[in-house]
């Protein structure tokens, strides 16, 4: 990851950020994008997502904050992050993607700025065949909901299902809503999920034929799973008196997560076999290394995972990447290299 230098005040330029992928070796490439597109601004622009369907399909969401408007840009690559093209939307806020079989799902609304946050009016899901890299616009109607939206909505998809969860911002009896759709084409089926009540939208994964929700609730988020897409959500996690709540749903039972004691200088890995109905640890992650706890994890499988940590070095936050290949009992850095 790199940054550029502001020679003044008012500085214009974009930092960009290089992503690569890695062999089983750990040996890394990088490519670097040029001319995000933004309008020239005050603000700062961040990696706010991104995702690989496999070692070839992958996008990367660049969401630029300024003074008074946020606005992102959609780039996707189909040759393992070689090369990158950027998706154009006009005149539409990119807010979300994920992949299906051979898709990729885009969300867009229409937003403008309304009170110093942005507010949206309506949504569209963008399909983006990997083949023909053609993309094809599918209204969400929100004409029948009781408040405008002024949090963002959220997207999840797997194999051939799509689904968009909102959380409106008004009266209390405006209740979550979730759409789901097969390929990302109407019809969607409209379903009302109280229980998904955040203070923004709940962040889905939708492990077959099971659903993750990580839904923020201020400080922490708290942890939700359903049997099904249409079965009831249950909490099984507030990580309230922990700093840290790192999770990473498996499939549909078989879960991480990371819970930092603030009492205690280090972490424990967990994993839940049954859904969150019970955890039992699998390491303790106490290396200097992660004494500042993880930002973020994410496995592949019971086994390989991928673990995200900031170090502290001469008054700067450094970024590390570690990888397991045994379900987390031993981690090897792969970037940057050792």
């Amino acid at each position: 990851m790199g940054s550029v230098r502001c020679g003044t005040a008012s500085c214009t330029a974009i930092a960009t950020r290089s992503l690569g992928p890695t062999s089983a070796s750990g040996a890394w490439s990088s490519v670097t994008l040029h001319g995000l597109g933004f309008k020239r601004s005050r603000g700062i622009t961040v990696i706010s997502d991104y995702r690989f369907a496999n070692r070839r399909d992958g996008f990367a969401l660049f969401t630029r904050y300024g003074h008074t408007l946020i606005t992102s840009r959609l780039y996707l690559t189909t040759n393992g992050g070689t090369h990158w093209r950027a998706v154009e939307l006009a005149h539409r806020q990119f807010i979300d993607a994920a992949f299906t079989t051979h898709s990729l799902v885009g969300l867009a609304g229409k937003c403008s700025a309304h009170g110093g946050a942005q507010a949206c009016t309506s949504y569209e899901l963008m399909r983006l065949p990997l083949v023909t890299g053609r993309p094809q616009v599918n209204p969400l109607l929100t004409t029948n909901l009781p408040y405008p939206f002024l949090e963002q909505p959220s997207l999840a998809a797997q194999g051939s299902t799509v689904v968009v969860v909102t959380n409106p911002t008004g009266p209390r009896t405006a209740y979550p809503l979730m759409f789901e759709s097969q390929g990302g084409v109407p019809p969607f089926v409209k379903s009302v999920r109280k229980s998904l009540v955040a203070v923004t939208a709940c962040g889905l994964a939708i492990r077959r034929p099971a659903i993750w929700a990580m839904c923020p609730g201020g400080m922490n988020i708290s942890e939700l799973h359903a049997p099904s897409l249409t079965g009831r959500f249950t909490q099984f996690w507030d990580p309230s008196g922990t700093i840290g709540d790192a999770f990473a749903p498996v499939n549909a039972v078989d879960a991480y997560r990371i819970v930092v004691n603030p009492r205690e200088n280090g972490s424990t890995l967990q994993l839940t076999t049954d859904a969150g109905a019970h955890f039992h640890t699998v390491a303790a992650i106490t290396s200097p290394e992660f004494s500042l706890g993880a930002t973020s994890i994410s496995f592949v499988s019971l086994r390989t995972g991928f673990l995200a940590t900031e170090q502290f070095v001469k008054g700067h936050f450094h970024p590390l990447l570690w990888r397991t290949t045994d379900g987390g009992t031993t981690w090897t850095r792969v970037f940057p290299p050792a």
